[in-house]
C-alpha cells in the first residue's frame, strides 16, 4: 500500500475521527506536542489511566490544557501549547463517585470538545451525561451487561460507540484474539449502522510495536470499525494511515469515476458511490497524492 501523507487538520468531525489518543490526565505534560497533534481526537483520561488519588490533580491539569486550546483564546499554529487537534474526556463511569466532578469539569470549558462515557451499560446513563455536560458523548461498552442493552445505548443520543476490549476480556474471561471478539466487534458495527451512527471506533492494540498495530488496525478495518483508540505516539501514526484512503486508493476513484463502467447499473452503481467516499474521506483527512 502506498504511504500516505496526513494533514493532521483539527477539523476531523467525531463521527470520522480515526485515532483517539488515550492520555492520562496525571501526565498531560509527559506528551509531546507532536505527538497530541498528530492524532485526530487527544482523549485525556481520567478513568484508568488515571489512579484514583490523582484525579483531582488530573482534573486541574486538564482544565489548563483546555483552557491552553480555548478555539476563542489561541492560534492553533502555536503548537508549543501541546494543543491536540480536538480534546475530548475519557470520564468515569456514570455510577462511580468522581462521574460528577468530571462532567462539571467537561462542560465548564470551552476548550473541551465532548467526552467519552467509560463503562456505559444504559442509556440512561448516556443521556444523563448528555444533559450534564452539553456536548458529545461517545459511549464506551466493555461488559457484557453494556452489549444486552447496546440497542438502547446506540438509540440513546450519543454521537458513536467504543469498544473497551481490555475490560470487556476481562469481564468474560476471554483472550485477546481476534476471533474471541469477532462477534462483539461486529455486534457493534451492525448496530451502529442499524442505528444510523458513525462506524464504532475499536479498543487498542496492547503493544507499542507498529507491525502489530497495523495488524490488529487491518483487522479491524476489515470488520466495519473506522477509528481505534490509541495509547502511544506509533499507534496513532499506524491508525491514522490503516484508516485514511492510500494515494493508490485515491487515483483508482478518481479514474473510475472520470470513466464509469458500462454494463448493469446496479452493479455499477455501488462501486460509485464507494469511489466518491474515498475521495470524501481522503479531502477529510488531508491525503496528499
Amino acid at each position: 500500500m502506498t504511504a500516505v501523507q496526513v494533514d493532521p487538520s483539527p477539523t476531523v468531525p467525531v463521527s470520522m475521527a480515526r485515532s483517539w489518543r488515550l492520555v492520562s490526565a496525571a501526565s498531560i505534560g509527559a506528551a509531546g506536542a507532536a505527538e497530541l497533534t498528530a492524532a485526530d481526537v487527544t482523549l485525556l483520561d481520567l478513568e484508568a489511566g488515571c489512579p484514583d488519588d490523582l484525579k483531582s490533580t488530573g482534573r486541574d491539569a486538564i482544565a489548563r490544557h483546555a483552557d491552553a486550546v480555548d478555539a476563542d483564546a489561541v492560534d492553533m499554529g502555536a503548537v508549543d501549547t501541546g494543543a491536540g487537534s480536538a480534546v475530548w474526556i475519557r470520564l468515569n463511569g456514570a455510577t462511580t463517585r468522581d462521574w460528577t466532578d468530571d462532567v462539571a469539569l467537561a462542560a465548564g470549558h470551552p476548550g473541551i470538545t465532548g467526552v467519552m462515557l467509560a463503562m456505559t451499560e444504559s442509556g440512561d446513563e448516556v443521556r444523563a451525561t448528555l444533559d450534564a455536560v452539553g456536548k458529545p458523548v461517545v459511549a464506551m461498552v466493555e461488559t457484557a451487561r453494556a452489549f444486552v442493552h447496546l440497542g438502547e445505548i446506540a438509540t440513546s443520543g450519543a454521537a458513536r460507540i467504543a469498544f473497551g476490549t481490555g475490560d470487556f476480556r476481562r469481564d468474560l474471561g476471554i483472550g485477546n484474539d481476534p476471533t474471541a471478539l469477532l462477534h462483539a466487534r461486529s455486534q457493534l458495527v451492525l448496530m451502529s449502522r442499524g442505528h444510523d451512527l458513525p462506524p464504532p471506533i475499536d479498543g487498542p492494540t496492547v503493544v507499542d510495536d507498529a507491525e502489530t498495530t497495523r495488524a490488529d488496525s487491518v483487522h479491524a478495518r476489515s470488520l466495519g470499525m473506522t477509528g481505534r483508540l490509541c495509547l502511544s505516539h506509533t499507534h496513532t501514526i499506524v491508525v491514522n494511515e490503516v484508516f485514511a484512503p492510500s494515494s493508490t486508493d485515491v487515483h483508482a476513484a478518481r479514474a473510475l469515476l472520470a470513466a464509469p463502467p458500462e454494463g448493469y447499473a446496479g452493479a455499477v452503481a455501488p462501486r460509485l458511490a464507494h469511489a466518491r467516499q474515498v475521495l470524501h474521506r481522503a479531502g477529510v483527512f488531508g491525503v496528499d497524492c
